[in-house]
């Protein structure tokens, strides 16, 4: 008899990354602590829409429009994961200690130890999660017992999701770890044997219908799959390479100190308080975050970076916790580095991105439904990584979070610009939006040219450059005569002149192609010298602009592409 599936969290809340913003929102509301009833959770889903934390198209046509639904299923991810509490707990809906610490988090190693705690508490079934009989497993555990198990037999050590959607998501006993490690291995191995694209394609969709019920599609369990694997990469412990689940290298330490421990299930009268406080963790012990802190340092050391560890025998453990920390936000920037440093060999991939974003969104796109306008900033992040110039750090020439696996966690908050490309002589502030028509300059036109104008006051002391680039799939001529005119007074009334080009998604893409199939890569001096040519056309009036940058991006991709 094929069981039922688990799934952690909310399926409909796929994007748990946002989990945090969702938090910070409720607690600066009114609504803190008041979410029953319908009229509450329309109000929450109105506020997560006009905060950004979730697109609703739904309160996008009308925001007169039905979206409890979406409020609803928000508060139960909330509550499932303990970072809010129930309906029958004392202050309901009111922010967990766990909660707090989230929203108060300021790194990722920070919020990754957050959901660690929640996910090593969470258990089905529960007070809060019934749908499922006895005996009570964690799935966190279910998932880290099966990738060492594989390690043990000598099998690839990652879960894909295709197994994670018909084998993994079905166990729910550690007993059955052997049978199921046994299971992936013959699944593996008649995948092996089946060489062409479309039978590989049949033999996976009749494996996952043999796990369907009637109340449980395969889309279903395809969906539950997509949602494990979000949720269980909030812990840190594990990194997505192709749709496959594995540990993260530098968590080994930390998931080797886990599994040591026997597991035991948190008793019912306890869970609530485990649960709303988060899990303790073997490094709340001291020998344990010294083991930590060492394989850390050493890793650190191994990538040419300077490590000088304090004393740690005599240091207590919260300073032991921050000290922990530090040096694995350290080991990320270390990663970041190199992943900026590779985006000069996956400029393909990000051209498919970029020609991605200038569709319209629909299922089955690269481009995560909602999710739009940050994967605008993160693929440009990356076009500019790409270019190889920088003379500023990756993580300096964003303004948006991203996750360990190098994805955009939302797009850049308000008060500055989106990204910051410096480069030796000059800088290029760029600003991006799918805004279009007459909203966009209203929207756009007074903030981009706000924080490109505290841009030039922080860099002309450096006597560098400052150019502005504003990219959209469609350029209002209204926002292009506001940047034509391209002037700002300071508080004191002196004027400035602003250099702000705005270009279509389209035209950098065409000259991102032409650059990197002519020379395998597009020079940041070239770059300058189309926003200069751009500028120089700025003395016409709106509509004659925006056709003279058309014809001097055409011009460029033209010469580009006969040197190629």
């Amino acid at each position: 008899m094929t069981q039922k599936a688990w799934y952690i969290g909310n399926t409909t809340v796929r994007n748990a990354k946002r989990l945090k913003d969702g938090l910070r929102v409720l607690l600066k509301s009114p609504l803190h602590g008041n979410l029953i009833g319908r009229e509450k959770e329309q109000e929450f889903a109105k506020l997560l829409h006009n905060e950004g934390v979730v697109f609703v198209k739904r309160l996008n046509d009308s925001p007169d429009n039905d979206a409890s639904d979406v409020g609803r299923k928000w508060r139960a991810a909330l509550m499932q994961l303990g970072f809010i509490k129930p309906p029958f707990a004392d202050k309901p809906f009111t922010i967990t200690p766990n909660g707090m610490r989230l929203v108060e988090s300021r790194t990722m190693p920070s919020e990754q130890e957050c959901f660690l705690r929640a996910l090593l508490a969470y258990q089905i079934p529960s007070e809060i999660e019934n749908s499922f009989p006895e005996p009570i497993f964690s799935p966190l555990r279910i998932v880290l017992e099966i990738l060492a198990a594989l390690e043990r037999q000598g099998l690839d050590a990652e879960i894909s999701q295709d197994e994670m959607a018909s084998i993994v998501q079905l166990t729910r006993s550690l007993d059955e770890i052997d049978n199921v490690v046994d299971r992936i291995a013959e699944y593996r191995e008649r995948l092996a044997t089946i060489t062409g694209v479309r039978e590989r394609r049949n033999f996976i969709r009749e494996y996952l219908r043999s796990a369907a019920t009637t109340s449980q599609s395969e889309n279903t369990l395809l969906d539950y799959a997509d949602s494990n694997f979000r949720y269980l990469k909030l812990t840190g412990l594990f990194v997505e390479n192709g749709r496959k689940l594995r540990f993260a290298s530098h968590k080994r330490t930390v998931i080797e100190q886990i599994l040591a421990e026997p597991y035991t299930p948190i008793p019912e009268s306890e869970y609530l308080e485990t649960l709303w406080n988060g899990a303790k963790l073997p490094t709340d012990n001291a020998p344990k975050a010294i083991e930590v802190i060492q394989t850390t340092a050493q890793l650190l050391a191994k990538s040419g970076q300077t490590v000088d560890l304090p004393n740690l025998e005599e240091m207590e453990v919260p300073d032991l916790s921050r000290l922990r920390l530090e040096l694995e936000d350290d080991w990320l920037k270390v990663l970041e580095k190199q992943y900026a440093q590779d985006q000069v060999n996956q400029w393909q991939d990000i051209l498919e991105y970029l020609r991605a974003l200038t569709q319209p969104i629909r299922r089955g796109s690269i481009i995560p439904q909602g999710e739009g306008a940050a994967y605008f900033e993160w693929a440009i992040w990356r076009a500019f990584l790409a270019i190889n110039s920088l003379a500023n750090e990756p993580w300096e020439a964003r303004r948006f979070r991203i996750d360990q696996d190098f994805l955009p966690l939302g797009p850049a908050p308000g008060n500055g610009p989106d990204m910051i490309f410096e480069f030796d002589d000059f800088v290029i502030v760029v600003e991006v939006t799918l805004t279009q028509s007459s909203r966009q300059e209203a929207a756009e036109g007074e903030p981009v040219r706000r924080h490109v104008a505290e841009m030039v006051d922080h860099y002309e002391q450096q006597g560098k450059r400052v150019y502005g680039l504003f990219l959209a799939n469609k350029i209002d001529t209204n926002t292009a005569e506001t940047f034509r005119i391209g002037v700002w007074y300071r508080s004191d009334d002196s004027r400035m002149a602003l250099r702000i080009v705005p270009l279509t998604l389209e035209q950098f893409v065409h000259l991102f192609e032409a650059g990197f199939q002519a020379t395998g890569r597009l020079d940041c001096r070239l770059l300058e010298q189309v926003l200069r040519d751009c500028l120089v056309e700025s003395n016409n009036d709106a509509p004659e602009w925006k056709r003279r940058i058309q014809q001097q991006v055409d011009r460029v991709v033209q010469r580009l592409k006969r040197t190629s």
